[in-house]
């Protein structure tokens, strides 16, 4: 499969690109990383003649990669809302020393991670049983496209 970087052409909140018909439909695509998920979008290429096992697989797999960005999106918001309000009473607060200052940020991510270990497990988690859904599919996909070309 060809896969090929490209701009979004749009700044619509989904990740739907706007000129999907000037690309190659067969080919998939793979966007630049998203400004505040640090996901990279991609547009999973219809092949010609794409079997019923196909489609499910590429139809689950783009589900996926929006999870995955509406998560990571979700995510890094708060983290970046979170560090910049550390940032603020930081400055506020007259830390001076790099020492303190690193202090102050480490105890931070030390308390993000913690406060958020329930969420990142649980993610993960499903990241996984989803990963294993996708592996299964592609095999019946493959299979299917191989059953498809000896007839």
């Amino acid at each position: 499969m060809i896969v090929k970087r490209f701009l979004l052409l749009c700044s619509r909140q989904h990740s739907s690109v706007a000129n999907a018909a000037m690309l190659k439909k067969s080919s998939d695509y793979v966007s630049p990383p998203d400004k505040v998920s640090n996901i990279r979008h991609t547009r999973f290429g219809k092949k010609i003649e794409e079997t019923p096992e196909e489609l499910t697989l590429r139809l689950y797999a783009t589900e996926l990669s929006e999870w995955n960005h509406r998560y990571w999106k979700k995510q890094n918001k708060i983290f970046l809302e979170s560090k910049k309000e550390l940032q603020m009473e930081i400055e506020n607060s007259g830390l001076e020393s790099d020492e303190d200052v690193e202090a102050a940020m480490g105890e931070f991510y030390r308390t993000y991670l913690l406060n958020n270990k329930r969420s990142f497990n649980l993610y993960t988690k499903e990241w996984t049983k989803a990963n294993l859904r996708l592996i299964y599919l592609s095999l019946r996909a493959k299979k299917s496209r191989i059953l498809k070309s000896l007839r």
